[in-house]
């Protein structure tokens, strides 16, 4: 089974091909620019943390992703949310910006400007972070709130498959997808482990989720 990690800048992720524009990585290229070195079709699983927003070049890039997956091969996905001010839309390093109809013009949104492309995902789930007393308000409320003020929601996650034939069905759960994508956002080491790192105590550790998750992190 062939799994990539595209955007390995400061972590990587055991058991997959880690890429990066980074020279330490163990494949260095330009998404902008550099085709993946892999042939068509042969990709099971991609996974990519916070690196599509930096790249200019993003259909070439995201083409280049549909390429090398196999036909319900899986994309695995995490951007910050379009309306997050802080460090999305003010941030210069940030050429591209996502929301939860992102994908929906790579799938039944696809034809809908004059594109020519045969870039094809079926968006099996998204997720969105959502940051402070946002959370804690009812679903119909919230959403009002993501669709009309900034800084509701942190950052999204996607669980996409590729399509390239209706010949063959394509089976992914929602379910399982976000499993996946957790599994391995949790495996992410580190490449260069921090020297002053020490161990927290049951309080710290409670602390530091407590505070993740109110801040849309998780």
């Amino acid at each position: 089974m062939k799994q990539i990690n595209i955007g390995a800048g400061r972590t990587y992720v055991p058991g997959f091909v880690n890429i990066d524009i980074a020279e330490h990585a163990e494949i260095t290229l330009n998404l902008n620019e550099d085709k993946l070195p892999f042939e068509d079709s042969s990709v099971d699983l991609i996974f990519s943390y916070h690196t599509l927003e930096h790249v200019e070049n993003y259909l070439f890039a995201l083409s280049e992703i549909y390429r090398v997956l196999k036909h319900g091969g899986v994309l695995l996905l995490g951007v910050p949310y379009v309306t997050l001010t802080k460090y999305n839309l003010v941030n210069p390093y940030h050429k591209q910006h996502f929301n939860e109809h992102a994908f929906r013009f790579f799938g039944n949104l696809k034809g809908s400007a004059i594109e020519e492309n045969q870039i094809a995902f079926e968006q099996v789930y998204c997720k969105l972070f959502y940051m402070g007393t946002f959370k804690l308000l009812p679903p119909p409320l919230r959403n009002w709130c993501k669709n009309h003020l900034f800084n509701v929601v942190k950052k999204i996650e996607y669980g996409l498959v590729a399509i390239k034939t209706n010949d063959i069905e394509v089976n992914h759960s929602a379910r399982e997808l976000k499993k996946k994508y957790k599994e391995i956002a949790r495996a992410r080491k580190p490449y260069k482990p921090s020297a002053s790192a020490k161990k927290s105590t049951p309080f710290e550790k409670v602390f530091k989720i407590t505070k993740l998750w109110w801040n849309g992190e998780i």
